[in-house]
């Protein structure tokens, strides 16, 4: 078992995962890199690497919908290319915090032509 904990911008957006690495193989990790033909660190472990791809899929769903880690796992399901994270694959979402916008915090400039 592996315990993988992201973190964007200091805590703006985070999440954790374990994997279960004998249900979840390097293997099984590399055929899902290949996929999508993301791009990765091949000298990395293909798990490692994985599972940047996964942190970040699961903030831009948790961002974009306010969803908790529970309502991410259940978008999961449904996700092309994407193994279910509710352990049933090897991998379990524990948690998951989303980037939230602050309207205040946009910044507007208004040019005439």
């Amino acid at each position: 078992m592996k315990k993988y904990k992201f973190d964007y911008n200091i805590r703006e957006a985070d999440a954790e995962f374990t994997v279960d690495t004998d249900k979840f193989t390097k293997e099984i990790a590399q055929e899902n890199l290949d996929f999508f033909l993301w791009d990765y660190d091949e000298d990395n472990c293909p798990i490692d690497e994985i599972m940047k791809k996964y942190a970040l899929e699961a903030m831009i769903e948790a961002s974009n919908n306010g969803y908790s880690h529970l309502g991410v796992r259940r978008s999961f399901e449904n996700k092309e290319g994407f193994y279910k994270v509710d352990g049933s694959s090897g991998i379990t979402l524990n948690s998951v915090n989303g980037y939230f916008f602050n309207p205040d915090d946009l910044e507007m400039e208004v040019a005439d032509e």
